[in-house]
């Protein structure tokens, strides 16, 4: 089943094992970090193996942790760990820390068993894929008016009494006749911000309240504040 996972995937593999890889690493370095628990036994070994076999590495063998943190089976002055996670040995950089929550048990006398990850997530997009917008920036003159009357007509001002209810009809009233008088791109090429409002009237007015804004932080004269006005 392992090995039917693609390259292109990650694999994590957790639970109970059955088998003490033991504390220390002595010739299976490539899949156990050093800091197990305990003695190994043949099943333990059998577990390494396994790990070798597949690439794979024992998360919780990764991190020197305190004997509560490790042992993962308790039974009255037994302790053991035979609980593992096991990730894929080229994740080793992603794997942040593995440990045992001494307080929490998943079934009786197992502890549980956690491991942080952190993966770049990778989102492939198709470059076929387009986003069509409404082309807002055509409101203006005579389609502005158009709009205007298209949205008189439609409407959907109506009171009600739940207001998300008339919040989605006036939205999507708006959206339906932007879409119809204005248009809407193909979505190819992102095209870039339309600033056929920024004239020299325009401009000029926001120079004169600069000017006005100035006068009446010095003096705060009746004239002044009817000129910020």
């Amino acid at each position: 089943m392992v090995s039917t996972v693609p390259v292109s995937e990650k694999l994590l593999i957790g639970g109970e094992l059955n088998g003490h890889v033991g504390a220390t690493n002595v010739r299976f370095e490539r899949v156990h970090g050093g800091f197990g628990y305990g003695s190994r036994s043949q099943e333990g070994e059998d577990v390494l193996n396994f790990a070798l076999a597949y690439d794979l590495l024992i998360a919780n063998t990764l991190f020197r942790k305190r004997e509560s943190h490790l042992v993962t089976f308790r039974s009255g002055q037994h302790l053991s760990q035979i609980d593992f996670i096991l990730a894929m040995r080229e994740d080793r950089r992603d794997c942040l820390d593995s440990r045992v929550i001494p307080g929490e048990c998943v079934v009786p006398q197992h502890k549980l068993v956690v491991a942080d990850f952190r993966f770049q997530v990778r989102v492939h997009r198709d470059k076929r894929d387009k986003i069509m917008r409404t082309k807002w920036w055509k409101l203006r003159g005579e389609a502005a008016q158009t709009f205007k009357e298209r949205m008189l007509g439609e409407e959907p001002w109506e009171e009600g009494k739940d207001v998300d209810d008339m919040w989605l009809k006036m939205t999507t009233c708006v959206r339906k006749v932007a879409s119809e008088v204005l248009g809407v791109s193909r979505g190819g090429k992102q095209e870039g911000k339309d600033t056929w409002w920024w004239n020299d009237e325009v401009q000029k007015s926001i120079k004169e309240k600069k000017e006005c804004f100035k006068r009446l932080y010095l003096d705060k004269s009746a004239a002044n504040i009817e000129g910020i006005n």
